[in-house]
Order: structure tokens, then C-alpha cells, then sequence
């Protein structure tokens, strides 16, 4: 094949290029960090309650030493802090407390915009709290919060996967001063996962971000080869006796009043549900829901499909978020053996789920995750039951095998059977390497229903690299899972070198090179592509990247790109050049812009896209994204715009709304949100949402559906 040769012949001269750009003599300004053992803390045990109200002013606090040697990570790492801060920790029969006090040798200039629950809290002056709850070296608990009070909360893992979706109670408050600001957090027992013991140890990160000098600080030192997830560098959290989880039940009921409109239809709705959560065990937490709901979730994002495979759209409902870190199996977006949008959704339309119950839980070494659903049987689409078990044994200190078993039924048409097996093993600094297979079995397939992965990859500062064979059986479709390109053998490189070459402008350069070649199960070249690229990281924090893809592609099937335009089947040279900027997102005003253009299918495609971000207040926030494509190919030409614009306004971090409007040209979609949350009490909120959409212009110009609905959820805690 000597289309194939010529671009291996090229990928091996940009190798080449990559390779030599790595013994360019760079400086590397990054600063030796303090060398020894990890620090420890011991909290104190107060006799007096604290009111977290932000001020520090109880007489208790002046009693418990402060943590205070932070170190830079960015953007001199090792270096001292340039502003000084102190962290207090103590506890007692009910609560962790941390009191924060923030020296800032210039009060007026601390940045706190974020009123929104899981917001990009990043953006503001900030503290951040990593807790290894069970001294594992694994896992660990985030909590990160503004001088607002505003709040997020995450899973982390050593491995770097994250889970953003995660809630739990507790509370902070903060307040500026003419010394800085001041914060007080306090974190629940029951919110913390741990094993009972006389004495509790915990592993404890640190973090403070200066956000107007784009400077983070740690405690303890975290070098840049590590993030704040890699749990095995936390500080040990010593010392702490009589620490009880309390309550082990939580009950969630949930009413709901709304009018909505389904095309010609209409309905009034008055509905009911409930949500429980058991603390089975100190190990073990068991769910259960009954007549579930996701009214208050926002619609898709509109989006034009340029290729042949699949878009993926991600999970928004909160009761399969939670935890979903645990039931993750196979490559994020590509091919997912669970992926739960296939549990109450059906073409982008929800089908109501009757009932499920889920249990998961950290007994010793052993995680695991069991759920089962019930969905309703709804015009044309029959009950189904789904069911999936999911247990990862840990091993060898940060490593872990595992398995997964995945079973829909109840609708012939997609019965199916899927089950699998996984390991990563992780060493040294940041050496990942992980292999996984899994097996679809559906009525009538006798062959071809396969995955295997395996891969291996290490992430430093100065460098970083990857390499990844996947393959995926021409019919494996797993029921309960997204697959975006089955028939396929596919090997991917990526390697990155990273030098930083000091300076006040440019904090440091990426020079990267990705190749792909992709074969389908008969041997034949189906896809191939090499992708070297230029990415410089500025001190302010902007970012600009180039990029150039020289790619091939056969298509043995025509497909459709727009109405009225189809690539036929065919080889084609797809090389493309992108060039994209983006400004820091903590400014007041941030800009994002992307154009891709060059060769596609025989034609050319110019795409751009445009993202405006607009702060004039802390409490407004707009936000305007748009991509605009021109594709002219032999089979026909189009234009395309989709837009989105999003307008939230800030009452407090408790009661906050966000209206989003959407329009896609090509198919005349117009789509609008609007959310008010009432975050009335931790635990429980109020929803008020809005949701229409439309499809404008000549004949098909009609109301697709509306809705207005009420939801109040309340939390119940026995």
C-alpha cells in the first residue's frame, strides 16, 4: 500500500523533528522544592462549638497552631509564597474545621466572582482541601470554596480520573478585611467516608490560589511532575480520636408541579418520588429511588455531526453521577461498556424510570458497585430492566484489577449481555499502564463482539508520552454502552516535550506529536494520521496552539454531513491546519477563538469558532459560543451556525439563575433553558425551569415541546 508508506515515511520525519526539538537547550526555571519526609498535622480538639461565619473570631481558634510553610507550584515552584497564609485544623464530636486566614498585601484586588455550587471556582482566590479519608494513598475527598462561600466538591483518584458531580453537606463562609480575607469551613463527619477507628489517620492537601498573580501554593510541597490529585504526596492528618459518622440515613422526597407540551399534546403534572440513601455499613452505602425525575436538567448542547461516527453526549443526571467515577470502564468517549444516557433516554427523549436501587462501598481493598433499574413502559418503547456490577480489587500499593458485568432486557431489539475485565498498574513517577477487555453477547451474533485495550503512559512536567492499541470487534455493540467506531485496529503515539524557559512572559512551550493508523478487522487501512503541534502556556496564563494534521481516510459507505449533501465513499486527503487562542477565564472578560480549515472529503472546510466570556458585575456572568462552518465538498456545499448564549445572574452561592438560548442553522433548531435554584438548606433546594424547543422556517416551522415545572427536594437525615 504506498499511500501507506508514504505516511509512515512522513510520520517518521516529524518524529525525527520532535525528537531533535527535545535537546534544544532550554533552561529549565523550575526550582528545587524542600527534599524529606511529607510533613504531618495534628488537629485540635475544641471544646467550644464554632459558628462558620466566616470572621475567625471564636476564642477557640486562637488555641490551635496553624499550618503555614505553603510552597509555590506555579508559577516558581519550591519557592516560598509571596503572600503568607494560615491554615487551622481541628475538630470535634460533629465536625472537621479548617479556619483560613489569608494575608494579601493588597485586599482590594482579591477576585471573587463564583457564586455558582460546582462553578469554576479556579477562577477566584481560592482554598482548595484534598482529604484521603481512608489512608489509602488512593482516593481522596476535594472541597474548594471562595470568599463567597461558594462551593465545589469532587472525587479524586491517584490515577487522575476526578469526579465532578459529587455532593455532599457542608459549610464555609468568608469575608475580606483590611489584612486579606478569612474562611471557615466546616465538613460534616457524616460527609467523610472512613473506617471507625480509636485513632484516625488522613492524608491532607492543602491548596491557595492567588489569582490575580496567576500563583498557586501548596501544603505540603507538591512538585510539578504531580497534580493535587496524587494523593501519595498528601501531608498525614494525625491524631484524631471519637470521630463519628453519625447519621446512616438519608431520605430525599422530592414534589413536583408542571404544564408541559409534547408536539401536539399537552399535560398538567403532579408527581412524586423519593430518593434514600443507607448507610449499610461504615464500608457499604446502599441507594434507592422510586419514580425518579430530572426535570431541573439542562438540555443538550445542538451540535453539528462533520464525521461518520457517533457525537457523545455527556450524563447531566445527578442520581448517575454520583459515584459514576466507580462504574467507569473502557476509553472516556470512545468506547464505554457502561454508559448510563442509555438507562431513561431513548432517541434524546426521556423515558420515566419506575424505580432502581444501587450499593457500593470500599470493604478492605475491594471497591464495587452494583445498580439495577426499572423503566416504564411508554408508547412504542416496552419496559426494560437494566443491570450492571462493577468491582475493582486494589493491589501492589496504587494499583488495581477489576471487572465489570452489564445486562439490558426487556426490549429485543437491544437485549443484551456484556462482561469484562480490567487492570492498571501505576509506578515510579506517573507510569500508567492499563489493559482491558470486554464481551458482548445479543441474540444472533456469533462473532465479532469484542474490545481489548491496552496501554501505557507517563506525565511529567518536562515531557510526556502515550502509547494506545485498541480493538473493536465489527459487532460489538454492548446494550448498556457507547461504542463511537466498532470494525477497527488502532494504535495512537502521543508524546509531548515541555520545557520552560523562564522569563516573565512565557511560562512554557509544548512541542507535540500524535500518530493514528486505524485498520478494520479484514487488514484494510481505513484511517491514518500524523499531528505535530505547538501550544506556548504565557505567564498571564493565555494560551496559544498550532496545529497541523496530515491525515488519510477511506469511507467505504457513503454518508450524509447536512441535508442534501453526502460524502460518497472514496480515499481521501484530509490535511488541516488549526490555529486557536485563549485568554485566562479569571478575567472579567475572557476570549476563545479556534479556526480549523484546509482539506476535507475531496473538498475544503473552514471552520471557526468564537467563545465570549463577559463578567461586567460578580453577579452577571455572559457567555456567548459560537462555530461557524463553510464546507464545500464533491457532493454538495453548506453553511452552518450554531450559537449559544448563556446569561446567569447571582442573587448568592444559596439562590442563583441561568437562562440559556440555543440555534443551529442548518436543521432551523431553536432551543431555550431557563433554571432557578434555591439552595435553600445544604441537602435540599427549590428548581424553577423553563424549557422550549422549536424547529423555525418554511413547512417544518412548528413548537416541538415546552415545559414549566416546579421540583422542591428536600433532605431528610435520621
Amino acid at each position: 500500500m504506498p499511500h501507506s508508506a508514504d505516511h509512515l515515511h512522513r510520520a517518521f520525519v516529524c518524529a525525527a523533528i520532535a525528537s531533535a526539538a527535545t535537546i534544544v537547550p532550554w533552561q529549565v526555571a523550575d526550582a528545587q522544592g524542600p527534599a524529606g519526609p511529607l510533613p504531618t498535622v495534628a488537629p485540635t480538639r475544641l471544646e467550644e462549638t464554632i459558628r462558620v461565619d466566616g470572621l475567625l473570631n471564636e476564642a477557640a481558634w486562637a488555641t490551635v497552631d496553624p499550618v503555614t510553610d505553603f510552597r509555590q507550584y506555579e508559577p516558581l515552584n519550591g519557592e516560598a509564597a509571596t503572600e503568607r497564609t494560615e491554615i487551622r485544623v481541628a475538630y470535634d464530636d460533629e465536625f472537621l474545621y479548617f479556619g483560613v486566614r489569608a494575608f494579601d498585601s493588597d485586599p482590594a484586588r482579591i477576585i471573587a466572582r463564583q457564586f455558582e455550587r460546582d462553578s469554576f471556582i479556579d477562577a477566584d482566590d481560592s482554598i482548595s482541601i484534598a482529604i484521603d479519608t481512608l489512608n489509602d494513598n488512593r482516593t481522596a475527598l476535594a472541597f474548594q470554596t471562595n470568599v463567597l462561600g461558594t462551593q465545589l466538591d469532587l472525587q479524586l483518584s491517584e490515577a487522575g480520573s476526578f469526579n465532578l458531580s459529587w455532593d455532599t453537606i457542608w459549610y464555609s463562609k468568608g469575608n475580606i478585611d483590611e489584612l486579606g480575607y478569612t474562611i471557615e469551613i466546616a465538613i460534616p463527619w457524616f460527609s467523610l467516608r472512613f473506617k471507625p477507628a480509636d485513632e484516625l489517620t488522613m492524608g491532607l492537601n492543602l491548596e491557595r490560589i492567588i489569582r490575580r498573580k496567576n500563583e498557586k501554593v501548596n501544603w505540603p510541597y507538591l512538585s510539578r511532575d504531580y497534580a493535587f490529585s496524587t494523593v501519595s504526596q498528601y501531608a498525614d492528618m494525625v491524631g484524631i480520636r471519637g470521630a463519628k459518622r453519625g447519621a446512616n440515613l438519608e431520605v430525599k422526597p422530592y414534589g413536583l408541579a408542571g404544564h408541559s407540551r409534547l408536539l401536539d399534546e399537552t399535560s398538567n403534572e403532579l408527581d412524586a418520588g423519593l430518593d434514600v440513601k443507607w448507610g449499610v455499613t461504615t464500608d457499604v452505602t446502599a441507594d434507592l429511588t422510586f419514580n425518579s425525575d430530572f426535570a431541573q436538567i439542562e438540555s443538550d448542547d445542538l451540535r453539528v455531526n462533520l464525521s461518520r461516527f457517533g457525537l457523545f453526549f455527556p450524563e447531566k443526571r445527578d442520581f448517575f453521577l454520583e459515584r459514576a467515577d466507580l462504574f467507569r470502564f473502557g476509553l472516556a468517549r470512545e468506547v464505554e461498556v457502561f454508559f448510563s444516557r442509555r438507562i431513561g433516554l431513548r432517541d434524546g427523549q426521556a423515558v420515566p424510570i419506575l424505580a432502581g436501587a444501587r450499593a457500593y462501598g470500599q470493604p478492605g481493598n475491594t471497591n464495587f458497585g452494583l445498580m439495577t433499574l426499572w423503566t416504564k413502559d411508554v408508547t412504542g418503547i416496552p419496559a426494560e430492566h437494566f443491570s450492571v456490577a462493577r468491582v475493582q480489587q486494589n493491589v501492589l500499593g496504587r494499583s488495581a484489577i477489576g471487572g465489570i458485568y452489564t445486562r439490558r432486557s426487556g426490549d429485543s431489539a437491544f437485549e443484551d449481555t456484556t462482561t469484562g475485565g480490567d487492570a492498571q498498574f501505576l509506578f515510579g513517577t506517573n507510569i500508567l499502564v492499563r489493559g482491558s477487555f470486554a464481551h458482548s453477547a445479543r441474540p444472533g451474533v456469533e462473532s465479532g463482539s469484542w474490545f481489548t485495550s491496552v496501554s501505557a503512559s507517563q506525565r511529567r512536567d518536562l515531557y510526556d508520552w502515550s502509547v494506545q492499541y485498541v480493538d473493536v470487534g465489527d459487532q460489538f455493540a454492548p446494550g448498556m454502552g457507547f461504542v463511537r467506531r466498532s470494525d477497527q485496529r488502532r494504535i495512537t503515539t502521543n508524546m509531548h516535550y515541555k520545557p520552560r524557559p523562564g522569563g516573565e512572559t512565557v511560562r512554557q512551550l509544548t512541542f507535540g506529536l500524535r500518530y493514528d493508523r486505524v485498520e478494520n478487522q479484514r487488514g484494510l487501512l481505513e484511517s491514518e494520521s500524523i499531528r505535530p503541534g505547538f501550544l506556548i502556556l504565557f505567564q498571564s496564563e493565555d494560551q496559544g496552539t498550532l496545529l497541523y494534521r496530515d491525515a488519510f481516510e477511506r469511507v467505504p459507505y457513503g454518508f450524509a454531513i447536512a441535508p442534501g449533501v453526502e460524502v460518497p465513499p472514496g480515499e481521501y486527503d484530509n490535511n488541516q491546519v488549526t490555529v486557536d487562542f485563549v485568554t485566562n477565564p479569571a478575567r472579567s472578560w475572557s476570549v476563545g477563538a479556534t479556526f480549523v480549515g484546509g482539506g476535507f472529503f475531496g473538498g475544503t472546510i473552514k471552520s471557526t469558532t468564537l467563545n465570549l466570556g463577559l463578567r461586567p458585575i460578580p453577579r452577571i456572568n455572559l457567555r456567548s459560543e459560537n462555530q461557524y462552518d463553510v464546507v464545500d465538498v464533491p457532493g454538495g456545499s453548506f453553511e452552518s451556525l450554531v450559537t449559544r448564549f448563556a446569561a446567569s445572574y447571582y442573587f448568592s452561592p444559596a439562590l442563583t439563575t441561568r437562562a440559556v438560548v440555543q440555534y443551529s442553522t442548518l436543521y432551523d433548531e431553536f432551543v431555550v433553558n431557563f433554571r432557578a435554584r434555591w439552595i435553600y438548606t445544604p441537602g435540599s433546594e427549590a428548581w424553577l425551569v423553563y424549557d422550549e424547543g422549536r424547529l423555525l422556517g418554511g413547512p417544518l416551522s412548528t413548537l416541538h415541546d415546552r415545559a414549566l415545572i416546579l421540583k422542591v427536594v428536600h433532605n431528610l437525615r435520621f
